[in-house]
Parts: C-alpha cells; structure tokens; sequence
C-alpha cells in the first residue's frame, strides 16, 4: 500500500509539474537593432516581464527587414503567448503579424507605431507629435522677435518611422505663426554621419542660421562640431548663439543643454513605455479590450532645470 501511495502521489507531482510549466506564460521580444534608448526601453520590458514571473524570448533583427520577418515566424513556431514588436519595417513584417494573428498570438508595438497595421492590437510609444510641439514651441518663442528671415535646420528622423514623421510634424505646427521662416530639411535616417555631412552641407548654404531642430538628441553633437568648426559655437545668452533642441533624453543630449551650447531636450520616458508594453500584452491575453494606442508624453528641460532632474533622464551621466 506505502509503495502504491508512493507511485500515486509521485505521478500527481510529475502531472502538476507539467501544467505549471504548460502555464508559464512566454513573451517574444522583436527588436529592430540596439542602440542606447531601444536597450532602455527592453531592460524594462525584461524587469517588468521578470516581475510578473513571465519568460522572455529577445530576438534582434540588426536592423533587416527580412530577417526580423524571419524571427517573428519563429517565436511563432516556439508557441510564445504574446509578442512585443518595435518594427524595422512595417510592410515588410506585415505577413509575420498575421500569422501572428491566425495562431492566436496578441500583437504589441512599443517604441514605433505601425498605423496601418490590420493586426497590430497595441501600441505604447512617445508622443511624437507631442514630443515635437514642446520643441517648436520653444524655438517659435526664441525666434519671435528676430528681424527678417529666420532660418531653421531641422535634422529629419527616418521618414519610414513614425516617431521620425511625427516629431517633424508636431515641430512644423508650432513654427506656424512664426512670419517669415526658412525651413531647411536634413534628411538623416537616425544616422549620425549623414546628420553631420547634411548639416555642414545646411551651414554652408546658409551662413546666417538661427535654430537647428534635432529629431534626436544623439544629432546635437554633429550640429555642435559644425558650428565650431564655422567658429560659431555660442552659449545660451551669448551673442551669436545657435538656438538647438532635440528629442530623446541621450546623454549627448544631457551634456550639451548642461554645458549651454543646447537650449533644451524633450526626454522620453523609456521606463514607462516597458512597463506599459507588457501590461497592455498581459490584458490582451486575458482577453481585456485595451486603447489602440498609448502614447507617452515626454519632458522638456532647458539649461535652467537639467540638472536638477538628471535623475529622470534615462541617459545622463
């Protein structure tokens, strides 16, 4: 009987076993490349998911199109319960999504949206337009009372992406009541080599500019090589200064509104858009309806309070 009871209770443990580890819940995680910001939002998707007791499978597309619609195939062959997309290229992973969706799998955009996604459930992300309003806001009131014309570089994110469409967007309608502007467009593709040749190519063809626009942050340097190199490198309330903002929270960014050579960045909360990424996969597999989409609003700090919110600036150092 002890022996029987023994076997009895061993085939329960093994029987309980299997359904704990049929109910862990699994998380794909398709990310475009790495680079600093895209590191900090999955570092909090990773501490969010680790908290709920979810596992997580990360695969990085480095960039390719094509291979990130391969990985999407593949966690979809690995069974996972939900997937975290930020996309490289929408039209191309769009087949990859509805397999998603015919295999049951709840779909979540973070960081970049995909607007015209028929299967995208989710988005969490910045608010772009937002995010490009508080700086045009700032640049049209800095520029208000220049006499003439007024000349404004603006250093363009990918035209793919729509955090590159959108901060350009929210940027161009603040400088709407702003008479007599010469906009200057640097397309950039979010590579820094190409800002840097576009806006010595900008600076050259425009001797007298007044504001430079950085879709990112991480651009401010290039901008800042350039006007020392023309010796027109001037501080915040120096005569002659280059009024600069941007958008992410690097810390390229940070160094340059502390140091005075950059009026002001919108800084992104990366930590919110984690949190929010999982949450959103977590309702969606439960069945909850959720908003289409979930934007965060970022911060803008000048040379007056940087500082003291450095601790809320995912990149300063």
């Amino acid at each position: 009987m002890k022996v029987l009871l023994s076997l009895f209770f061993a085939f329960a443990m093994t029987v309980v076993s299997g359904a704990m580890a049929q109910d862990k819940i699994t998380l794909g995680l398709s990310v475009d490349q790495l680079f600093e910001s895209r590191v900090g939002v999955n570092n909090a998707i990773k501490a969010e998911a680790q908290q709920r007791g979810y596992e997580l499978v990360e695969l990085v597309a480095d960039g390719d199109a094509q291979t990130q619609n391969q990985q999407i195939q593949s966690l979809i062959t690995q069974g996972v319960d939900a997937i975290l997309v930020c996309a490289v290229d929408q039209n191309t992973i769009e087949r990859a999504l509805i397999a998603a969706e015919r295999a049951g799998i709840p779909v979540v955009a973070y960081d970049r949206d995909l607007p015209n996604s028929r299967v995208v459930a989710a988005f969490v992300g910045p608010d772009s337009l937002s995010d490009g309003r508080l700086a045009g806001a700032y640049t049209a009131e800095q520029l208000k009372d220049v006499a003439g014309e007024k000349v404004i570089v603006e250093l363009i994110g990918a035209l793919n992406d729509q955090n590159g469409i959108d901060r350009s967007k929210g940027f161009r309608e603040e400088l709407a009541d702003l008479e007599n502007v010469k906009l200057v467009e640097v397309p950039t593709d979010w590579d820094s080599a190409r800002a840097l040749s576009g806006a010595q190519n900008a600076f050259q063809a425009n001797p007298e500019v007044h504001a430079v626009y950085a879709a990112t942050d991480t651009h401010i340097p290039s901008v800042e090589t350039v006007l020392t190199d023309l010796g027109k490198l001037a501080k915040v309330g120096e005569e002659g200064h280059v009024v600069i903002t941007g958008v992410n929270g690097s810390n390229d960014g940070y160094q340059a509104v502390l140091n005075g050579t950059a009026d002001g960045i919108v800084v992104m909360d990366l930590s919110a858009t984690g949190q929010t990424a999982v949450d959103l996969a977590t309702r969606l597999m439960n069945g909850e309806s959720v908003d289409r989409v979930n934007v965060i609003s970022g911060n803008f700090y000048t040379t007056d309070d940087i500082e003291a919110n450095k601790a809320t600036i995912w990149g300063a150092k």
